[in-house]
């Protein structure tokens, strides 16, 4: 599987990208059929709607490649620090319960020492490749926010710089908090309904209604359009 890469700033991603040219593209177009005179304001409200029903859905697609984008990232990110028991697929019942009471024992020795005592637990554990006592430092430390042993441990054992600070920027991003919700904000919310959209859901069943006609009613549950 491809290492998911990381993202770069919103002015040159594709999917903000993208969702900015669909704003241009929108606005362009539905002006384009506002000035043809050779179409009836029935015509304009279907086509411009139809162009603005686009927008919405290429802005919102975009953003949604886009999350998919920041959750494999940080997934992939995630999975380099063995956090957790870290049983695979596949494991046999009872060798899965070996691993988990091994990942146990060590995780209650972790929880029971000082902060010096889970540094020297997490070296003896890389000198003697002891992957329960490893898994359960680390995973005290993302816990309770011990950041500084993931740090020291990925600056070691990771050619990856500013782990931490890429893991907080897609984990705030995701949450819609962070540097990143104003450029969302801005590229992924779609430009406002324009008037057509509203009228054209009311007047397209009758084929002599137009745009602003509110029709008249000439008998209970009946209204009757101007003809064009």
């Amino acid at each position: 599987m491809a290492v998911p890469p990381p993202l770069p700033h919103p002015n040159s991603d594709p999917d903000h990208l993208a969702a900015r040219t669909s704003k241009e593209t929108f606005t362009n177009a539905a002006r384009a059929v506002r000035e043809n005179p050779n179409i009836s304001n029935r015509l304009k409200a279907q086509q411009i709607t139809a162009l603005y029903d686009t927008h919405v859905k290429e802005t919102a697609d975009a953003y949604q490649r886009l999350t998919d984008r920041r959750r494999a990232r940080l997934e992939y990110l995630e999975g380099l620090v063995p956090i957790g028991p870290g049983i695979p697929e596949g494991t046999s019942p009872a060798d899965k319960a070996v691993l988990m009471e091994a990942f146990r024992s060590a995780w209650d020795k972790v929880k029971e020492t000082s902060r010096q005592g889970r540094a020297e637990l997490l070296a003896e554990a890389e000198r003697f490749d002891d992957d329960a006592m490893r898994r359960a430092v680390l995973t005290y430390a993302l816990d309770h926010a011990e950041l500084w042993t993931i740090r020291d441990w990925t600056a070691m054992h990771l050619d990856k710089q500013d782990y931490l600070n890429e893991v907080a920027e897609l984990r705030d991003a995701l949450a819609g908090r962070g540097t990143n919700r104003a450029w969302d904000r801005q590229d992924f919310t779609p430009l406002p309904k324009p008037q057509e959209a509203y009228d054209w859901p009311l007047i397209e069943g009758d084929p002599n209604a137009q745009p602003w006609d509110s029709g008249r009613t000439v008998r209970p549950g009946v209204i009757e359009y101007r003809r064009s």
